[in-house]
Formats: C-alpha cells, sequence, structure tokens
C-alpha cells in the first residue's frame, strides 16, 4: 500500500450501526437463470498474448468504506490478493480504507480533484446523485466486452435496475433483493401465554396478543419503537428512494402519490395512536436513542417489527439474546430498486484504466478465493473451515481481536463467499431460491434523481423529521397532526417533488417499452 495512501486513510473514525446489512447472502448455485453465480479462477483473459489488454502490467486503487477500525491485517490480505490479481489479470492493487463516516466528502474530493482512484463502493441513496455529477463511468459496454461473470452473477433482471438513463453506472452487490414485513416476538413468552401465531393474519390481529403481554408482564412494552419505528417495517408500497412520492401496492398504474395522505397511512398512523394511549408502545418511543434489539435484550420488549430476509432472523437472535419467532404481515414479497442498489461497486471517472478495473470487478464477482480473501482474510489466521460453505473464528480469536474483515457485503458476490456461524450453511442457497420467488415492483429499475429539487427535498425531510416519527409511533393523535404535518409538506415543496418524480417515472416508462 503506498504511503501516501495511508497517510489520507488515516482518519477519526466514526463508528456507525448498519444493522440491516448484516444479512447480506446469497446462493452458489450456477443455474442459468441469472440469480447465482460460477465458482471461477479464470478472469476470462487470454495468458501470455502480447495483444491481450492485460499484457501492460497496472497497479488499481480500490476506495474501500470502513466501518469501525481500520484491520490492522489489511496490508497482509492486500498483498494475498495480489498474488491472485496479479496472476489473473496482471494486477496490482492498492486498497485505500476510509472511515464511513468521512467517505462521501474525501471521495467527492478524489473526484474532483483528479487523484488516483480506479474503484469505488457507491451507497445507493448517492448513486444516482453521482451519476448525474459525472464522478462514476457509465460501465455497459465495459461488462458486455470483461464483465459477463457479473452479469450471470446478478441476472439481468437485477442488473438493469442499476441502470440511470438507459446505462449502468455501477454493479450492485449479489443479496436478497427484496424484504418481508415481519413482526418478531419472544419465543419463551409466546409459549408461556399459549398466543396462537398462525392466528396473526393482518397488523389488527396483534392487539389482543398485546393486551395479554400488558396484562400479565409488568415492565415489559408489548411493542417496541426505537432509533426506527414500527411503520418503517411494515409498508405495502415502493419507496421510489425516499418516500417522497410512493407507488401504493407496488403498482397504482405507475402514478406517483403522497404517502402520507393516503388512506392506508392514516388508519395506520391511527392504529398506532391507539395502541400507544393502551400502553402497548413504550412511552418514550418519539425520543429513545435505543434500538428495538436493544429493548428485547434488556427485557423491555415482548416484539418489534421488522424486514425480514433469509439469515436475517439470525443477527437478530444475536442481537437481542433471545429465541424469537417470527410472523410475516403482508402475503407478498416485493423488490424494488431501492433493494437491488442499496450497494453498488463503480468505476470513478478518473480511472486510467477502466478495462482493467472491470477486469477486477469481474474477478471479484467469480475467483472464490479472492472473494473470501477480501471479505475474511487468511485462511488458518483470520477464519478457518468449519464445512464447504461455512467458517468461524480460529482458536483463541474472536471479533474483539481479529485482525482483518470488513462488511460482507462490499465483497459483491455473496454466492462464493462463505457464511460465518451461526449463520446456516446453506444460507447462499436460501438466497436464490428468494430472488427467483420475489414479486418485482412494476418500478424496478426506476431511480429517482433529485438533483433539480434538492432544495425541496431538503425542507420536506425538516418537516418530516418534526412529524413522521411522533406520528408512526402513535405519540400524538393524527386527527390533529396529520393534516397540519401535509400542509407544511407542501408549504416545502411537495407537490414539485412528486411532480418530478411522475415526469421521471414516465420517461423511464416509455423508454423500458
Amino acid at each position: 500500500m503506498k504511503a501516501s495512501l495511508k497517510k489520507n486513510s488515516k482518519i477519526t473514525l466514526i463508528t456507525i450501526m448498519i444493522t440491516v446489512m448484516l444479512a447480506a447472502c446469497s446462493s452458489n448455485d450456477g443455474s442459468n437463470n441469472g440469480n447465482t453465480a460460477p465458482v471461477s479462477n479464470n478472469s476470462n483473459q487470454t495468458k501470455g498474448n502480447t495483444d491481450s489488454p492485460t499484457s501492460e502490467p497496472y497497479n488499481l486503487t480500490i476506495a474501500l468504506p470502513i466501518l469501525g477500525a481500520i484491520p490492522s491485517d489489511m496490508e497482509e490480505v492486500e498483498a494475498e490478493m495480489n498474488k491472485i490479481t496479479q496472476s489473473e489479470i496482471n494486477t496490482t492493487i492498492d486498497i485505500l480504507p476510509i472511515s464511513i463516516g468521512a467517505w462521501t466528502q474525501q471521495t467527492n474530493l478524489m473526484t474532483s480533484s483528479g487523484e488516483k482512484l480506479d474503484l469505488l463502493f457507491e451507497f445507493g441513496q448517492a448513486y444516482p446523485h453521482d451519476v448525474a455529477r459525472g464522478k462514476i463511468l457509465e460501465m455497459n459496454e465495459l461488462l458486455e466486452q470483461y464483465g459477463q461473470g457479473i452479469v450471470e452473477a446478478i441476472g439481468e433482471k437485477f442488473l438493469g435496475a442499476a441502470k440511470v438513463s438507459g446505462e449502468i453506472y455501477g454493479v450492485p452487490y449479489y443479496t436478497a433483493y427484496g424484504t418481508q414485513s415481519m413482526i418478531v416476538m419472544r419465543t419463551d413468552l409466546v409459549e408461556k401465554h399459549n398466543i396462537d401465531i398462525n392466528a396473526i393474519k393482518s397488523i389488527e390481529d396483534l392487539g389482543p396478543i398485546y393486551e395479554t403481554i400488558k396484562q400479565n408482564e409488568p415492565g415489559i412494552v408489548p411493542l417496541s419503537a426505537g432509533l426506527s419505528t414500527p411503520l418503517e417495517h411494515y409498508r405495502d408500497y415502493d419507496r421510489l428512494g425516499d418516500r417522497t412520492g410512493v407507488l401504493p401496492g407496488y403498482d397504482n398504474g405507475l402514478q406517483v402519490v403522497n404517502l402520507y395522505e393516503t388512506g392506508e397511512y392514516a388508519q395506520d398512523v391511527e392504529l398506532m395512536h391507539q395502541w400507544f394511549k393502551a400502553g402497548y408502545i413504550n412511552k418514550d418511543a418519539a425520543t429513545t436513542q435505543n434500538t428495538v434489539q436493544q429493548m428485547m435484550q434488556t427485557n423491555k420488549a415482548f416484539s418489534y417489527f421488522f424486514s425480514d430476509k433469509p439469515g436475517q432472523m439470525a443477527g437478530e437472535i444475536l442481537a437481542t439474546g433471545k429465541e424469537l419467532v417470527g410472523v410475516k404481515l403482508l402475503p407478498d414479497i416485493y423488490s424494488t430498486t431501492n433493494d437491488v442498489i442499496s450497494g453498488l461497486w463503480s468505476i470513478a471517472a478518473q480511472s486510467e484504466n477502466p478495462e482493467r478495473a472491470m477486469m477486477m470487478l469481474n474477478l471479484l464477482y467469480t475467483n472464490k478465493e479472492l472473494a473470501n480473501l477480501f471479505v475474511w482474510g487468511i485462511e488458518g489466521k483470520h477464519y478457518v473451515k468449519v464445512s464447504d460453505t461455512q467458517i468461524d473464528y480460529p482458536e483463541g480469536v474472536d471479533k474483539s481481536n481479529v485482525g482483518y474483515g470488513i462488511s460482507e457485503w462490499m465483497g459483491g458476490n455473496q454466492a462464493i463467499i462463505y457464511v460465518f456461524k451461526p449463520a446456516a450453511a446453506d444460507l447462499r442457497e436460501q438466497f436464490a431460491v428468494f430472488n427467483e420467488t420475489v414479486k418485482p415492483s412494476e418500478a424496478l429499475g426506476f431511480a429517482f434523481n433529485a438533483e433539480t429539487v434538492k432544495n425541496e427535498i431538503t425542507a420536506i425531510n425538516n418537516v418530516v423529521g418534526q412529524y413522521r416519527k411522533i406520528l408512526e409511533t402513535g405519540t400524538v393523535d393524527p386527527n390533529k397532526k396529520l393534516a397540519e404535518f401535509n400542509d407544511k409538506l407542501r408549504a416545502a415543496g411537495l407537490d414539485k417533488v412528486i411532480a418530478e418524480k411522475q415526469r421521471q417515472l414516465d420517461e423511464w416508462a416509455a423508454a423500458s417499452k
């Protein structure tokens, strides 16, 4: 790793919590449905041919967002990765670790100044904006020439969700592309009170259960609301990016509406208010800084709303220290653009060799040895294999002292990445089945570019910050506050944002025919 890059990476680290990411994983089934990836050690390049695009060596810089401290053994892992990349595509890599708290600022500085950079991770919320700013390159032709392993790994349907104005600027990491609205409950209390979970068919069926818990379990709140509200995990609409204009039922004839004026939203916040008044929701729901998992861990909660996907429940059990049972609250699972582009790998606009950058990405998505080195580190030192698909820490090593490990979803193709105990050994297969059965939103592939209405978005977010949580936790009476909320949204420019989103959606739909 170059000394200058090391110096740039020594920044104050800001530790943040991103719980949804813990469950990103997939299958290694190599079927032709496009939802799984092959396991290969070939780069699809011809070795020994002086006319090949890899005939000249190249040093490639990868900007990597880091949650927490920079791994102490990163240089050692980088050296092991270089043995593979140099052999396969005549390329060495420099990994530039950047604290996720400084990620946007530092990568913006790097791209605006033209500092050497080839690959960088894109978070979905920033993706269309970075496209508009020219921060990352269009890669359709590069994928066709050097990225067919990526195309096979992700599948045409989901890869298409990364298009902006018909072009692809980033390749999503392979994961389960969708979530299921669930209620999660403590198993011991479900059994203690003989709660029939099979009788739960809708959100309204939870009321009598919560009354039982309230009457018989003093000190335990029936439904916990923490940093997130229950209704954030209970939705039957496509958010279209940011919830400033949504598609009810993931369709609605592609007509964008104001979520907060729908009859469904009014009913939901009214139910939350009734539950709050009945004592089913914690009184500090609108202000607490605790997570729902923390509340359950400390025996203060019976249940919470949850967005599920394969492997996610195992993470919740670890986070809460409780045996849990989950029941789905909505019948169908849909995949939206948000689900697909929550994280992507892109090629920086200033890359001196975009072709080699794409080869590197293709190798990362197809070479099992390289992918696991990048995510988990060196076998025997940072992890040991328990089975063909499952790994654990070596003896004497745990999360507190392991020298390497990055967020699993940054590895690219999770179909070829080992699962860490206690995650199920067949978790990758579960992801493949999930992606085969999930229903696509009618707007799958549409990404809203808010650049022209960014001032209105800022004003709207300020209003949402004042009202949404107090409404969605039931803390206030929606009959008194919901209309006021919508009036202030209009004053902030919501109608203009919805009109712009509708215009872009109409253009996307016409181009997609």
